[in-house]
């Protein structure tokens, strides 16, 4: 992860989002090759499970509505400032 001044939030933010997909994808393949090794199991396993894939969904969920908020706040910026910024950040929000 890189270090932003003060004055870079969506920097940062582009960064999180970026950096903060790759996990929440295994965590979501590890907790579907579990069931599967386990046989989808019954009970609390199923519920831990189920817990954990609802979860990532919604961090998932979070982090697209952050990058799209982000895309949002650079087109509305427009002009020269939105070029830089499209050049240097805006591969990691996608």
């Amino acid at each position: 992860m890189h270090s932003y001044a003060a004055s870079e939030p969506d920097e940062i933010l582009a960064e999180l989002v970026h950096d903060l997909r790759q996990p929440l994808g295994n965590i979501d393949t590890s907790a579907f090759y579990l069931d599967l090794l386990l046989g989808h199991p019954e009970g609390p396993v199923q519920d831990q499970l189920r817990l954990i894939e609802q979860q990532v969904a919604r961090a998932t969920r979070l982090l697209a509505d952050a990058a799209a908020q982000l895309r949002s706040q650079r087109a509305q910026r427009g002009g020269a400032e939105s070029l830089v910024l499209t050049n240097s950040a805006t591969a990691g929000v996608t």
